[in-house]
């Protein structure tokens, strides 16, 4: 991938990992929480919320290329998992782009002092189907994590799906948040603190092997047999990266 995608997805990893703490500090405080360009139950203010919203559109874009790249790294040896890790992440950035129109709209609305009522709704449920995706992209890079990472970053990929499962069982049978946010929860707080440092470990993560996203990489020749010189061109076992 080009170096200046590269380098600007790592910052915008950082720059995640840095919302989601401070939503968690948000969160804990009592305060009202911030996405976007919404806080608590009312809009940010004109110029702050186009800024927010067109900050939000390019840290998609970068952090997206991000995890696509690990994925076609994943896809010699998991295909299927790359494939399953490509189609969420694809997923959780079409969420995005929907939640930043409505909020765009909302916006809108807000300056000509129309109710935003309904569209606070479908707020709510794009922000859940948002976090359902990004949940599902950690958990299906999990064998990349696992081979590329340490054993710690393979097993915290494991929690955000379940405490999004959690957040989503507490919507249905506890109490109903008020829209356009889900409402602090002990899980929503979890599950933020969870992904500022999943955000801020494959930000780390990037940088210690930049030299793996940077270069191309040509699955042609990692899936064909490695040949030993001194065997008379003999192949040793399978494929460059079988397990």
């Amino acid at each position: 991938m080009p170096k200046p995608l590269f380098y600007i997805g790592t910052a915008f990893c950082v720059f995640l990992a840095l919302c989601a703490a401070a939503t968690v500090a948000q969160q804990v405080q009592g305060g009202p929480v911030a996405f976007i360009a919404v806080r608590g139950t009312a809009m940010s203010s004109g110029t702050t919320a186009a800024w927010a919203i067109v900050v939000a559109l390019l840290a998609a874009v970068a952090v997206a290329a991000i995890l696509i790249r690990m994925a076609a790294l994943l896809a010699a040896r998991n295909l299927f998992g790359a494939f399953l890790a490509g189609a969420s992440v694809s997923a959780a950035v079409l969420s995005l782009a929907w939640l930043v129109l409505l909020q765009v709209r909302m916006l809108s609305l807000a300056k000509r002092r129309i109710s935003i009522a309904g569209i606070s709704e479908m707020h709510l449920a794009a922000i859940l189907m948002l976090g359902y995706f990004v949940a599902l992209s950690f958990l299906a890079l999990r064998p990349y994590f696992r081979v590329q990472a340490s054993r710690f970053l393979s097993a915290l990929v494991f929690f955000p799906l379940p405490l999004f499962l959690l957040i989503v069982m507490q919507e249905l049978f506890v109490t109903a948040s008020v829209a356009p946010l889900p409402a602090p929860t002990p899980a929503s707080i979890v599950f933020f603190s969870v992904v500022a440092m999943l955000f801020f470990s494959i930000a780390v993560h990037c940088v210690r092997h930049r030299h793996m996203f940077i270069e191309m990489t040509n699955l042609r020749e990692l899936l064909e047999p490695r040949i030993d010189p001194g065997r008379g061109g003999r192949p040793i076992g399978g494929v460059a990266f079988d397990s």
